[in-house]
């Protein structure tokens, strides 16, 4: 059987071949924006329980068999005020992201649907519903994978390029290279882009970070308060930073509109970006931008092909 989830630790994505970026950038930054609320677990929707996993509230229980009324609020939080906050935010920057945006969760809220449509930013398609798709059977979980694109394509207007579950399956990035997507990002082994071989199909994989992340605000230990997770990300930045005078380095920061659209949060992401700013070789882009810059500079891995299989 091929592997779609190979084990290297050779260290090929973290000792990549000479990257520029076309501006002279030596440090990249990628803010990626999760919108995923409407389309958690939910018994209204079929499921078991309600949802308790990162609703911005550390220790909120799932309740089997009943909804949750406190968990829907919080998610609800994300779709009525915390992503119109980010996005002003990203808007008044001039700053592009990536948003993973789950299908279900764009046609329950149609007006931010269309104010992506309207901005710079890419859609990357996140499951047509958050949750878990390991126990999904291959045709189940592509036809989620379906319509979470057409949702991307009906409500935006813009043709996702890049995938990110999260809580992915055994089938999950063979189904996305089957659907013609240009990366995927489910995966955290590193700083660098990288590909992957099967057979005779080949596929980009761009890292994502659990650690650059505003989902820490919900675990223990975790970011405490606003400042903490800025610190963090300054320290994140500025290491990166220094590394980058022979080659451009990558940085990606995790958001979610339930957590980092909280105004005390969002002060972190404003004064964060405000900092990047201050130097003058850094630059913000989407992961769509970086897939196609990748894809023109580093066509193959620099030390020996990503095969499996």
């Amino acid at each position: 059987m091929s592997d779609y989830y190979p084990r290297s630790l050779n260290g090929i994505s973290d000792r990549p071949r000479h990257f520029l970026w076309p501006d002279g950038s030596q440090l990249i930054i990628n803010l990626v924006l999760n919108y995923e609320e409407g389309s958690e677990r939910n018994i209204m929707d079929g499921d078991l329980a309600s949802e308790n996993y990162l609703s911005g509230y550390p220790g909120l229980p799932s309740l089997m068999g009943e909804r949750h009324y406190s968990s829907e609020s919080l998610f609800t939080y994300g779709s009525r005020s915390g992503c119109w906050r980010l996005l002003r935010l990203f808007e008044s920057l001039n700053v592009p992201v990536t948003v993973f945006a789950c299908g279900l969760a764009l046609e329950r809220n149609p007006a931010f649907a269309r104010a992506l449509g309207e901005s710079p930013h890419e859609v990357a398609g996140h499951g047509y519903r958050w949750i878990d798709y390991r126990t999904f059977t291959a045709q189940d979980e592509m036809l989620d994978i379906k319509k979470c694109l057409q949702s991307i394509q009906t409500l935006t207007g813009k043709t996702a390029s890049g995938w990110y579950t999260g809580r992915k399956s055994i089938n999950t990035r063979k189904l996305v290279m089957e659907s013609g997507l240009l990366y995927d990002s489910d995966d955290y082994s590193g700083d660098y882009p990288w590909w992957l071989s099967v057979d005779d199909d080949r596929h980009l994989v761009i890292p994502y970070t659990l650690v650059n992340n505003d989902c820490l605000y919900g675990t223990s230990p975790g970011w405490t308060s606003p400042m903490q997770f800025l610190e963090h990300l300054k320290a994140t930045f500025n290491s990166l930073y220094h590394e980058s005078t022979e080659s451009a380095r990558i940085m990606t920061v995790g958001l979610h509109s339930r957590i980092s659209g909280q105004p005390g949060r969002s002060e972190a992401v404003r004064l964060f970006i405000h900092y990047v700013m201050t130097h003058s070789k850094a630059t913000f882009v989407t992961r769509e931008a970086l897939a196609r810059q990748w894809l023109k500079q580093c066509p193959t891995n620099h030390q020996q092909a990503e095969t499996a299989g």
